[in-house]
């Protein structure tokens, strides 16, 4: 059960460091973009190919970059419960951190216009970075844990059992499956192997 709500959690957590990365890092991004990458300065030919190229790459990369928690969260959610315990729990407990000091540190700047100015002043130079620093520590904590995730093998599953009489048995197609006669059996389960 606490399990269950660990990762609930964790998958909420992906969630808001989505919405937040598209928030917080889209606009800066994009205006990086812009004054980067601006198409059509270089001369004609070859390095205007390039350039065109090198702009493709940027902006595929930030797409990737942002878009990376909402591919986890649908990887976690296609493949249940089993992909989340192959995760360092270190990751998961710095991802959660994150997202509480993100959560934090946006309620607090939410709030910062109703409070006393001097009260504003401190409020807004402690949260700033503290927003900045939620959204760095989730970001690890998510990359690191998908990318130091382990295999978890399904619990219960046991390996296939080999007869011992070493008889193959057919079971497709149907009309070909093999039936072992009622008298042969216990002949079978006497026989040494």
């Amino acid at each position: 059960m606490m399990l269950r709500s660990i990762r609930s959690i964790y998958l909420a957590a992906l969630s808001i460091l989505q919405l937040a990365l598209i928030v917080q890092l889209a606009p800066p991004l994009a205006l990086a973009l812009r004054a980067d990458a601006l198409a059509g300065l270089a001369p004609e030919g070859w390095p205007a190919l390039l350039q065109l190229v090198a702009m493709g790459l940027a902006v595929a990369g930030t797409a990737l970059a942002l878009v990376f928690p909402g591919v986890a969260l649908a990887r976690h959610t296609r493949a249940g419960s089993m992909r989340f315990l192959g995760l360092p729990r270190w990751t998961i407990a710095l991802s959660i951190a994150g997202v509480v000091m993100l959560g934090v540190a946006t309620s607090a700047i939410a709030l910062a216009p109703w409070l006393p100015a001097e009260v504003r002043v401190n409020l807004l130079l402690v949260c700033r970075p503290a927003l900045t620093g939620g959204l760095a520590l989730a970001t690890a904590g998510v990359l690191s844990g998908e990318l130091l995730r382990r295999s978890v093998s399904t619990r219960g599953a046991k390996p296939a059992l080999r007869h011992a009489t070493g008889r193959i048995e057919v079971t497709y197609p149907p009309e070909l499956r093999t039936r072992a006669l009622p008298t042969t059996v216990p002949q079978m389960r006497g026989r040494p192997g």
